[in-house]
């Protein structure tokens, strides 16, 4: 007798979807992973210190101005979907919301870009040029963000993958070309801006048949928005530079070298991500539908169990014979040997924190990250008054404790949930 009895018939069709979405998202993961590869190893260490700090800011200028205004967008536009009208007003207030914040944020993040690139050598008026690169693609990208939610409302993921690789492949094409040729670092930055440009575009031209077309806001919508933006600005604020903070750290205390050291170091972290992003996919569905203690827990060992097992072979790999990883970064980078195995310990740390945090949202159980920001900050305060973070081994530990605090928060947060959990 077939196993499938009871199924729609479109079931199958879904889960094929399903499955060409994940896969389609881990070679968007490492298409941008060999972009990275292939800079680290052609820019000199100055001006991978110089890239490697303007992605670090894009990130922060990005998250920044973001204040849960897409989580608000993805709330609001899913409960007037498929109503095209109605959608288009989310979107213009999200927008509209999203550009006050932003110009709020922009002449002090502007000033701390041109204050922080001549720290690493730049010249002016390279600061100048990345600091309005960097202003230019945070507000690119935020408004692809946007239309990638109204993708997403509209099932319409196979047109927001094909533009993200189209977008990643243009990317690697031209930034490949501009490093090998010798050119210099904002050009690389530019090129990347532009590509973001064509995704955002792309985006918009997609969105067309599932918005209507006018530029009127709803103060409904705003005053939720303005809610979610004062509720959430000053934890997104430190999200924002945490992320950032061993890139931060050296530019702040080290030489130009270590940033460069760092940012290299860091490229390496992506072949976690990469596979992260598959057990994020496939296992985190079934654990948001498990209806007992037993099985939820069950489901959040699985997870877990997966994610140690495949950072496990990479950190094999880095402790038997580091010198075949650092081959990767190329030859600026082959002295790290000593510091690569510590550094991919307190990134997949911060992996595992990521999971069992992923863990916790699947379940709804989050409550307790608020008090977060106020435990972390007293313990990141101390680490800064004890290690000499002008060398790098002790940016290093800084960023490991800082992942292991957080991921047994993460730990504590899930097993006090599920214990107060009100079980059927």
């Amino acid at each position: 007798m077939p196993d499938n009895i009871g199924l729609s018939p479109k079931a199958p069709v879904r889960r094929l979807r399903a499955w060409r979405f994940i896969v389609g998202q881990m070679l968007l993961t490492g298409l941008n992973a060999l972009t990275g590869f292939v800079l680290v190893r052609s820019l000199g260490k100055a001006d991978y210190a110089a890239y490697s700090l303007t992605f670090s800011l894009l990130a922060i200028a990005v998250n920044a101005s973001n204040m849960g205004l897409t989580s608000a967008a993805l709330g609001l536009g899913g409960r007037v979907w498929p109503d095209g009208v109605a959608l288009r007003a989310v979107l213009n207030s999200a927008q509209r919301l999203r550009n006050s914040v932003g110009g709020w944020l922009a002449l002090p993040f502007a000033a701390y870009c041109l204050w922080q690139f001549p720290q690493i050598g730049t010249t002016w008026s390279e600061a100048l040029a990345l600091a309005s690169l960097v202003l230019a693609a945070a507000w690119v990208q935020m408004q692809a963000n946007f239309y990638a939610i109204v993708l997403q409302l509209g099932h319409s993921t196979a047109a927001l993958l094909r533009n993200d690789l189209g977008s990643a492949m243009l990317k690697l094409v031209g930034a490949a070309l501009i490093a090998w040729t010798g050119g210099p670092v904002w050009a690389v930055v530019g090129w990347i801006v532009l590509c973001l440009v064509v995704n955002y575009r792309a985006h918009v031209r997609a969105t067309r048949p599932l918005l209507a077309h006018h530029r009127h806001t709803d103060e409904t919508y705003l005053r939720d928005m303005r809610h979610m933006v004062r509720t959430n600005a000053l934890r997104t604020l430190y999200w924002s530079f945490e992320g950032q903070i061993a890139i931060l750290l050296c530019a702040w205390f080290a030489s130009t070298e270590r940033v460069a050291d760092i940012g290299a170091l860091g490229r390496l972290g992506v072949l976690f991500s990469i596979f992260q992003a598959f057990v994020a996919s496939y296992t985190l569905p079934e654990l948001a539908k498990a209806r007992t203690p037993q099985h939820v827990l069950q489901q959040a060992f699985r997870t877990l169990g997966a994610a140690i097992l495949l950072t496990l072979p990479i950190l094999f790999w880095a402790a038997m014979h580091p010198p075949s990883l650092l081959w990767i970064l190329g030859p600026n980078y082959a002295e790290l040997t000593e510091y690569l195995l510590p550094f991919l310990l307190a990134g997949a740390t911060g992996q595992l924190a990521a999971v069992v945090y992923q863990v916790c949202t699947a379940r709804a159980w989050v409550a307790l990250n608020r008090y977060y920001v106020a435990l972390a900050l007293p313990f990141q305060a101390l680490l800064l008054y004890t290690l000499d973070l002008r060398q790098i081994e002790n940016v290093i530990l800084f960023s490991w404790l800082n992942n292991l605090f957080f991921l047994l928060f993460n730990i504590a947060m899930f097993v006090f949930s599920w214990r107060r959990e009100a079980w059927p």
